[in-house]
């Protein structure tokens, strides 16, 4: 079963990086070198794919609205665990809390969305889930998934018994009535700046235990912040001098929220793996191109076949990543939708750093955007731009930015501008186990090309 529900977290994406552009498709790419009166002969080739496994890291997870709490352990890709932080702001801007107000409860309820578990009999565990609260303001800094320590939080746990959350339609815990108290004593005139409200009351952290050391299974939870709430009441004295109640709702992640995701699968971690490659969602272990070996393995091939290797023309090219199928569906459930050649960048002044699609996934009309084909067992991906720029490229300005992730990625429609937009997914968890090297079936760049002479 793969988590759903996704839209509303593609606006912090939106925020945070403007992922998505508008990008012109050049389509006629290698067309300037032909001469007009030459006849052009179609060939395809297949050349070993050089893959390795690396894990990603730096991953932005700062999904707006949307917090994922829990852990999950496997044989095969260890223990992913999530926590997730989230600032608490005022729905008011001018407020008056009377006379010698005390509070009565503070209650924290979150609305459960979706579930991920590994095996039905785990949809329904037992997990124990700890409120803090969080030393730092959350900004546009703080929005990966390994941005937050355990310094960032008080180590104090904030919530009243109930740690206990079974998977039910919602988690509803009371938080202690010091932390109703420090909200009172907030200055009225702090309610009418966001920022300023941060600052004095920065939000919340919620963790959660791992299960059992030697224990597989787990559940990861999802949480839709939107329609959750933090809830304060009060009592207070009127003009008059009458004891009167009263009730604030306060907004959760309305100005940021973050996941903080770790994975245990760095032991997969492989420059050469024959067997298998295996591909995690969000933070963990990925195929990984290195764009120099690729290269030198397409200038193997061409050399092989006595081509020179500046008179190609790429028509297409495509990478190929198949995967087995014993014949349960089951097998299947928690497989990426669709995996993606993505480049990791750095912005800015290298601090920040994003993975996007490469542009080809733009393209629209009969392209492999690397959706799971399960009547084939493969993934297939659209690389004709990349590879065509590649093998023009000199060797010696070809960096690590070069290099390619397969990761998840998700679409975006704007129903307004007409526009579909693409993403690497920052929001599903996901496990793939597909063909190694050493499988007959095993990753290839497939080349549709012409030889200009």
């Amino acid at each position: 079963m793969r988590l759903s529900g996704v839209i509303p977290g593609l606006a912090a994406l939106l925020t945070a990086f403007c992922l998505a552009s508008c990008i012109t498709i050049d389509r006629t790419i290698g067309s300037s070198m032909v001469p007009a009166n030459q006849d052009i002969t179609l060939h395809t080739a297949t050349i070993d794919l050089p893959v390795s496994l690396k894990m990603a890291d730096s991953l932005q997870t700062a999904i707006s609205q949307n917090i994922t709490v829990g852990a999950i352990r496997t044989s095969t890709f260890g223990l992913f665990h999530s926590d997730a932080a989230m600032s608490v702001t005022p729905s008011y801007d001018t407020l008056n809390f009377g006379h010698n107000p005390t509070v009565r409860s503070l209650t924290l309820n979150l609305v459960a969305d979706t579930t991920l578990i590994m095996d039905a009999s785990q949809r329904y565990i037992h997990q124990n889930f700890y409120v803090h609260q969080l030393n730092v303001a959350l900004d546009s800094t703080l929005i990966y998934n390994n941005s937050l320590s355990d310094g960032d939080y008080d180590p104090e746990v904030i919530s009243k018994g109930g740690f206990v959350y079974t998977g039910g339609d919602s988690y509803s815990v009371k938080i202690k009535e010091e932390i109703g108290r420090r909200l009172l004593q907030i200055p009225k005139s702090t309610y009418d700046s966001v920022d300023l409200f941060m600052k004095a009351f920065p939000g919340f952290y919620i963790h959660c235990d791992d299960p059992e050391e030697g224990m597989e299974g787990g559940r990861l939870n999802l949480f839709d912040l939107s329609a959750s709430t933090l809830t304060l009441t009060y009592e207070y004295d009127d003009d008059e001098g009458d004891r009167k109640t009263n009730t604030l709702i306060f907004q959760l992640g309305g100005k940021y929220c973050v996941n903080v995701s770790t994975a245990g699968s760095r032991f997969l971690e492989s420059a050469d793996p024959a067997d298998r490659l295996y591909m995690e969602g969000l933070c963990g272990i990925k195929p990984h191109i290195n764009a120099l070996r690729l290269k030198d393995a397409i200038n193997a091939w061409a050399a092989s076949q006595q081509i020179p290797v500046e008179s190609l023309i790429i028509a297409k090219a495509t990478f190929n990543f198949p995967f087995e199928y014993d014949g349960n569906p089951a097998g299947l459930e928690h497989y990426a939708g669709n995996i993606f050649p993505c480049k990791r960048k750095a912005t800015g002044t290298g601090k920040r750093i994003r993975y996007t699609p490469i542009d080809e996934i733009n393209q629209t009309d009969d392209v492999e955007t690397g959706t799971i084909n399960r009547s084939k067992l493969e993934y297939r991906s659209n690389v004709s731009i990349y590879i065509q720029n590649l093998i023009r490229r000199d060797r010696s300005k070809i960096t690590a930015a070069d290099d390619l992730w397969m990761m998840p990625t998700i679409t975006y429609y704007n129903s307004t501008s007409g526009e579909t937009f693409y993403y690497a997914d920052y929001f599903y968890y996901a496990q793939s186990v597909l063909n190694g090297a050493a499988d007959p079936r095993h990753p290839v760049v497939t080349l549709t090309y012409s030889i200009l002479k």
